[in-house]
């Protein structure tokens, strides 16, 4: 079986930890009715998620590591 992602974040599309809720975007990355969520909107809930299995005591810019990682989505990919 192949593997589906988010081109938006990357999560998983098997249903456990996201459900796909547009062709190949997730819950967290698109609204219900399927359009893309404003990168900004985005990005927050990736920073989060980055800052989740940080070390405690580190402090970077999650943001910007956000940012970065969401540049190489192909949703976000700049051309």
């Amino acid at each position: 079986m192949e593997m589906k992602f988010c081109h938006s974040c990357g999560i998983i599309l098997d249903g456990n930890f996201a459900k796909e809720v547009a062709p190949n975007l997730c819950c967290y990355c698109a609204d219900e009715s399927g359009k893309l969520k404003a990168k900004e909107i985005v990005q927050v809930g990736v920073a989060e998620w980055l800052k989740s299995f940080s070390p405690k005591g580190e402090n970077p810019d999650f943001m910007k590591r956000a940012e970065s990682y969401m540049n190489a989505m192909p949703v976000w990919a700049k051309e």
